[in-house]
């Protein structure tokens, strides 16, 4: 027997026994050999679950978008069921717009604190449950407290979404999923407005409106069961606690500063209006100095403060207030004009929408690839085309055609495409540089500017479209010079958030950086 000998020259190690040599360099190329397929098993597996678990929390924006629209097709249905007056279907409508608006940033914050995934289950259960409260509310009190209830629970689900996506994608599949999240939010307005109007239609077990409200529970409890088994749980490192003074003055202040232009202008504007307006100021600001003592003192604050030192983040926010604030009002005075200029019955008015709506949807998936070559230029680019829809829009509404014309409908679907280009990658260029420990409040924070600049678009420039419609004997013509109107303020916007683009950080919203190139490799 020859004696086994051991070599130790540079990069290898041979055992030497006779005839028999093993080379454990060679042991372990072929160990890796099989390990590696495993390995690319396993990355792809939990790429595929990511992915799973994106289209799950999708459904929170879904359902949360499909509850404004759908409850404003049964209005007629409700108030002829339940004796409503005309004020008690305003709060049908405004309070889940109300409770929504001002508690998006806690429910943000919850998530940060509690776990995304744990907060997400939590208000789909408790808006599944809330909406079959909703569908079998006796009275219209009853009801108005139902969907104040419900709007609460939209705002715990709604933003953890994009936290999700701001926590666990980076580069382009970051910018694809902000693009699916826009595409979620407009497909949702299609089958709010359809639904809705088919669920009334149908007459399910002769139930009239309530199934617009109880469809959401079946829904959510299969999105519950999924979500528990795909769901991986996230929240930020070492969670804060609960800033429950600056959620009540976020409350306070939120609720003072929309609910005047949700049902103000419908009241002629009262002095209450103008007090709530008024007092909103001193509380945010109290608001403000509370959360800058809070963080001085690294006492966890609801909103940190030096999130808003960020340009991209305020300059984003601000652009998105503009955006938001325009489109509401030009889509209101859209289906203003389908409806009393073109003589379209609401049905049919829904229908000639679906094109815009498409393109939206179109937009938005194509959105995420330009927002990634092009960075906040491509902001610029659908900003671009919004103003050419517009500019043709106005141009045909202005010649008073007495139908529909397939080139109407063109140009809608051009206007939608605009906004899909838009939309997406605003949400990635305002949170891109946000800690992922503030996920969660920022992306409270990016829900909520919308929701108010709705309510603010469509009360000032409202109230100026109405101005030049007589109030009595309006004819097609006067609301095609609405619809004109309208435009013509939106373009300016449009215009202005242009201009402020371009303080926005040049790279905002582009390719991955070094440090998110690095985390997606590993």
């Amino acid at each position: 027997m020859v004696p086994m000998k051991l070599s130790t020259e540079p990069g290898a190690v041979i055992f030497e026994s006779g005839a028999s040599t093993l080379s454990l360099n060679r042991l372990k190329s072929e160990t890796l050999t099989v390990l590696r397929p495993r390995t690319r098993a396993f990355g792809r597996k939990a790429r595929v679950n990511k992915w799973i678990a994106l289209a799950i929390i999708l459904v929170g924006p879904f359902l949360g978008v499909i509850d404004f629209f759908i409850a404003n097709i049964g209005v007629p249905s409700i108030r002829q069921a339940l004796g409503a007056s005309y004020s008690e279907i305003e709060l049908v409508i405004a309070g889940y717009g109300l409770a929504y608006a001002v508690c998006l940033v806690t429910g943000g914050r919850l998530g940060d604190i509690f776990g995304r995934k744990k907060t997400f289950i939590f208000g789909m259960a408790g808006f599944a449950l809330t909406s079959a409260f909703c569908g079998l509310a006796p009275t219209a009190a009853w009801l108005i407290a139902g969907r104040l209830i419900q709007g609460c629970m939209a705002a715990l689900m709604f933003p953890q979404a994009l936290s999700f996506i701001h926590v666990h994608f980076s580069g382009a599949s970051k910018r694809l999923a902000f693009s699916l999240y826009g595409a979620m939010i407009g497909f949702g307005s299609i089958v709010g407005q359809l639904l809705g109007g088919f669920l009334i239609q149908a007459n399910l077990f002769g139930l009239g409106w309530r199934p617009i409200f109880l469809i959401n529970l079946p829904i959510g409890m299969v999105t519950i069961i999924a979500a528990s088994i795909f769901l991986s749980e996230s929240r930020a490192d070492n969670p804060p606690k609960l800033d429950l003074v600056g959620v009540l003055l976020l409350t306070i202040g939120l609720g003072l500063f929309s609910y005047p232009f949700m049902e103000g202008q419908e009241r002629g504007w009262p002095l209450w209006a103008w007090y709530c307006l008024l007092a909103s100021f001193p509380v945010f600001w109290a608001f403000f100095l509370f959360e800058r003592r809070q963080s001085a003192r690294s006492q966890s604050p609801l909103l940190e403060p030096k999130l808003f030192k960020d340009p991209g983040f305020v300059v984003g926010l601000a652009v998105t207030c503009i955006y938001f604030a325009g489109h509401t009002s030009m889509l209101l005075m859209l289906s203003l004009y389908l409806q009393f200029s073109l003589s379209l019955d609401p049905m049919h008015a829904g229908f000639a929408l679906v094109p815009f709506s498409f393109a939206f949807l179109l937009g938005s998936t194509v959105s995420g690839k330009i927002n990634g070559y092009l960075g906040r230029t491509s902001l610029h680019l659908g900003i671009a085309v919004l103003i050419i829809g517009i500019v043709a829009l106005s141009l045909q509404a202005g010649a008073a055609p007495e139908h529909l014309t397939l080139a109407f409908v063109s140009t809608c679907f051009l206007y939608g495409i605009g906004r899909g280009l838009v939309t997406s990658p605003l949400y990635n260029t305002v949170l891109s540089g946000v800690p992922p420990k503030d996920a969660g409040a920022a992306s409270g924070v990016t829900s909520t500017m919308p929701q108010l600049a709705n309510s603010v678009g469509i009360a000032l420039i409202g109230a100026a479209v109405f101005s030049v419609i007589p109030k009595h004997g309006a004819t097609p013509v006067d609301y095609a010079h609405g619809f004109v109107v309208s435009a013509a303020i939106n373009l300016a916007m449009l215009f202005v958030a242009a201009a402020l683009i371009f303080l926005i950080p040049k790279g905002r919203g582009s390719d991955a950086s070094s440090t998110e190139r690095s985390m997606a490799e590993g």
